[in-house]
């Protein structure tokens, strides 16, 4: 890839894999190994700790080292300070939200989860939904958590057709249901990224170029199969610009960001 924009990625550790971690100095290596200019992070203690604020501070100071990184906001809607919390994030610089239903523990459709969906487009930001960050076959057996149900994405995207957002962890065929809940409503506002589709290096070939996003999960996934994935993949070269980073631009531009 050259130039291209990583919409999934993350700083500090990923707690049941020792290798799995990543700060501002490992993503630039990244970066210029696999040809990013632009990373869109959110840290992991946002996921893991016993709040989202220590997560985001350490985000907010590692992005001032590097300006390839784009900070995302995680945020919890059940935490009672959720609007304060989106508030500070944006003062502090959040370019877009990121939220983890299946880590944290609640449904799209909660009215706490809508309300913080809908401050989101009123703030001009960009939302990212992580469906799942792991695959469920290497999850550690001690750990609970919850892919978001197929259902609870196609009501959220039916029900913000303005609110430009990503999807991120989605099987090529999940999205096909996705869309087929939707159904004939205008999808120019969404992106799915690419880390969890799933299928042969020809698989890219076959995907809807304007639906489609360059992603890694980086360091919870690694970024350089998607990244090969990608770079290898007999399409045009107009198509090619899209998913390395045409559609991830069209998201912040649309949002405002």
């Amino acid at each position: 890839m050259e130039n291209g924009i990583d919409t999934t990625a993350f700083l500090g550790q990923w707690p049941w894999r020792l290798q799995a971690s990543a700060d501002a100095a490992s993503l630039g290596v990244l970066a210029s190994r696999v040809g990013v200019s632009s990373l869109w992070v959110s840290h992991l203690a946002s996921i893991f700790g016993f709040d989202t604020r220590s997560g985001n501070e350490a985000l907010f100071d590692a992005v001032e080292t590097d300006d390839r990184l784009v900070p995302f906001a995680i945020l919890n809607p059940d935490e009672p300070t959720a609007a304060k919390e989106l508030a500070w994030a944006v003062a502090n610089g959040a370019r877009g939200v990121r939220l983890t239903p299946g880590y944290h523990g609640y449904q799209l459709s909660d009215p706490s989860a809508v309300a913080l969906v809908a401050a989101v487009g009123e703030m001009g930001l960009p939302l990212h939904v992580c469906a799942r960050l792991d695959d469920e076959r290497l999850r550690h057996r001690r750990f609970r958590a919850d892919d978001v149900p197929l259902h609870e994405l196609a009501e959220l995207v039916r029900s913000q057709p303005r609110l430009p957002m990503v999807l991120s962890g989605l099987k090529a065929t999940e999205w096909d249901e996705v869309r087929a809940h939707v159904g004939a409503a205008d999808l120019s506002n969404v992106v799915v990224d690419l880390w969890f589709v799933n299928g042969p290096v020809g698989v890219i070939a076959r995907l809807d170029a304007d639906q489609y996003a360059f992603g890694s999960a980086t360091p919870v996934q690694s970024a350089l199969a998607t990244a090969a994935q990608l770079a290898t993949a007999a399409i045009p070269a107009d198509d090619l610009r899209k998913l390395s980073r045409g559609n991830a631009e069209r998201v912040l531009a649309d949002a405002g960001a």
